[in-house]
């Protein structure tokens, strides 16, 4: 069993990595085996799929949010994304609280397929100790 340190729930540990430039990817920010991209600003930590992601899943079927302002503990579930083929689980990667929810994905899933960077992010999570993020770094 892998030591937490992943925000997919996988079969195998994920170990972090860059992109390349031909691969899209936010200005700053950081990746775990290509299927998500997050980015931190103080506490707040931004999660996202990347377009591998979306290309494994398939066509985004059903997102699963979280409520703002629900609390969450490091290694839970916050979002299911369902896709044709499969599914993704986002798992906290900290303890904290929901900061902001995309709550337009939840109507529109194709904002996640054609603009995953940008418009297509998931959840803003607000996590009570960002040391619990230097796995991360």
């Amino acid at each position: 069993m892998c030591q937490y340190g992943t925000l997919i729930e996988a079969p195998k540990c994920l170990k972090q990595r860059t992109f390349t430039m031909s691969e899209a990817a936010p200005k700053s920010g950081e990746y775990l085996d290509g299927k998500l991209w997050f980015t931190r600003k103080a506490a707040i930590v931004t999660i996202g799929l990347t377009s591998a992601a979306i290309e494994e899943i398939g066509a985004v079927q059903k997102i699963e949010m979280p409520e703002e302002g629900d609390d969450f503990t490091k290694g839970e579930v916050v979002v299911t994304v369902t896709g044709s083929n499969s599914e993704i689980e986002v798992i906290a990667p900290a303890s904290g609280m929901v900061h902001e929810v995309n709550s337009e994905i939840k109507e529109e899933t194709d904002r996640v397929t054609e603009d995953p960077l940008e418009e297509g992010w998931l959840v803003k999570l607000e996590v009570e100790d960002p040391t619990e993020l230097k796995e991360f770094a």
